[in-house]
């Protein structure tokens, strides 16, 4: 099963960004933004140093074989891969795969994040069609342009 973030009922507390032990989950505008563990993952895909791989249904970058050349950033298309420029690695949700549960689903006081195989492929496009938005005002009002 995906976790799968409802926007709707997203109240923007940033509890599970907090909670969140890989620093892989965050909100933007309201919109939890994490790994959604692709069945198909590009970013597992793509890149050319195997550190990222599927344990458990979940997708894990491991730090120490990562190079941070980012192209598995530049592949995710929920834009849930990020760089840590101190060290030179990427990160991202895990997925809590070594836990029972993901605490991010445990501390959501508005169930935002729940379960649900029916409506995920809906909502990751509706999720998807969000953020290309906010991004796309990003990219318009960045003073680099």
């Amino acid at each position: 099963m995906k976790l799968m973030p409802n926007i709707k009922l997203c109240v923007d507390c940033k509890r599970c960004e907090r909670v969140c032990p890989t620093n892989g989950m965050f909100v933007v505008e309201g919109v939890p933004v994490k790994c959604m563990h692709c069945e198909d993952a590009p970013c597992l895909n793509v890149c050319p140093e195997y550190a990222i791989e599927r344990i458990d249904d979940k997708v894990v970058v491991h730090k120490e074989k990562c190079v941070g050349c980012g192209l598995c950033m530049d592949a995710c298309p929920f834009g849930a891969m990020r760089m840590n420029h101190n060290l030179g690695v990427v990160f991202k949700c895990d997925g809590c795969y070594t836990k029972d549960e993901e605490l991010c689903k445990i501390v959501c006081p508005t169930g935002a994040l729940e379960y649900s195989e029916k409506t995920v492929e809906n909502k990751q496009k509706e999720l998807v069609s969000k953020l290309k938005k906010i991004y796309s005002l990003d990219i318009k009002n960045s003073l680099f342009i």
